[in-house]
């Protein structure tokens, strides 16, 4: 994979490329109508900053209800069923990834059919695309750490359903015993499709790979109780692709610096954040009101890694040409 020149606004002692992937949206029908229509509710939504995210609550007896704040929320939810449904019993697990991963399902992962509204959204939707683009960008980095000449091991962070990393194992044609995956994640759900994924591709639960519920701001920003757990400096490769944005910038610090102790030299950490430039990002945040994280810019992730220790010359970043996420690739030694 050649990575192309990066025309946007980036400090310039940074390293950053762009890259172009195909997608499902490319060829899927009503591609220039769906954009429009979300860059129109998008659009609506950057004009009044007042207005705010959908209000999910849960009773007593465990029913979920979505209450719309304004009327853009309102039209979002209205006809599209397996949107509210992923909006309500989904988000924040990773399991709500799962559906924008795998857009052609007939039905979410609590088995809620989907209707052809919202399939549409989770084809067409910029975020969907830079979800499943930044995947992308994880399994073509992941070829240059993992090698059948050696045995690797691999830590996925945040891994949910660990569908991108299934993904990069699978291109890296990689012989099963030459890799020891070790999933974290704090969603027992998630974890548990992780294993049946897994097992779908032919890896050994409890051999080939390890499955940890761990709850990383405890075990690895309040503790280094992770590092310690899974032995410092025998890891190619470290992946945090869906989690790092969730940090504020003194947590992603330090989080950087206990992911450095894992990795042997040689190796490397791989993370996204989605930019603040993000087309659709007040769609994403204030209509569909995914969980608050934190959008940063390309000079705010050099300061994070700088304040980590991390020199420039040992960060390349890759904007993919939707331009939702910042793929970071930290290398080590």
């Amino acid at each position: 994979m050649h990575w192309q020149p990066f025309r946007g606004t980036a400090p310039r002692t940074m390293t950053i490329y762009s890259a172009s992937f195909p997608d499902v949206s490319d060829s899927w029908p009503m591609k220039d109508e769906v954009t429009r229509e979300l860059n129109a509710f998008d659009k609506a939504l950057k004009a009044d900053p007042q207005l705010k995210p959908p209000i999910v609550k849960k009773d007593a007896s465990g029913e979920v209800t979505i209450t719309c704040q304004h009327r853009w929320s309102e039209e979002a939810f209205a006809t599209r069923p397996a949107v509210v449904a992923w909006r309500t019993r989904l988000v924040p697990t990773a399991l709500a990834l799962y559906a924008i991963q795998n857009p052609l399902d007939e039905h979410l992962p609590d088995g809620t059919r989907m209707d052809s509204n919202s399939r549409q959204w989770f084809i067409h939707a910029n975020d969907a695309i830079g979800i499943r683009s930044r995947a992308r960008v994880l399994a073509v980095l992941a070829e240059n750490y993992l090698r059948n000449d050696i045995d690797n091991a691999w830590v996925s962070l945040a891994s949910g359903a660990a569908i991108p990393v299934l993904e990069a194992l699978r291109n890296a044609h990689l012989d099963g015993q030459k890799v020891h995956l070790t999933l974290v994640d704090y969603d027992p759900v998630s974890l548990q499709w992780a294993k049946k994924m897994a097992a779908a591709e032919g890896l050994t639960i409890g051999e080939q790979v390890t499955v940890l519920e761990r709850n990383l701001i405890h075990a690895l920003i309040r503790s280094d109780d992770l590092v310690q757990e899974l032995g410092e400096g025998h890891v190619e490769l470290v992946d945090a692709l869906g989690i790092f944005e969730y940090f504020n910038d003194t947590d992603a610090v330090t989080f950087l610096k206990h992911i450095l102790r894992l990795i042997k030299p040689g190796g490397a950490i791989v993370v996204s954040n989605m930019l603040t430039s993000s087309p659709q990002i007040d769609f994403a945040l204030r209509c569909i009101g995914w969980t608050p994280i934190f959008p940063r810019t390309l000079q705010q992730l050099q300061d994070i890694h700088l304040a980590a220790g991390i020199p420039v010359e040992n960060v390349t970043v890759i904007v993919p040409k939707d331009g939702v996420y910042a793929v970071m690739e930290i290398r080590v030694g």
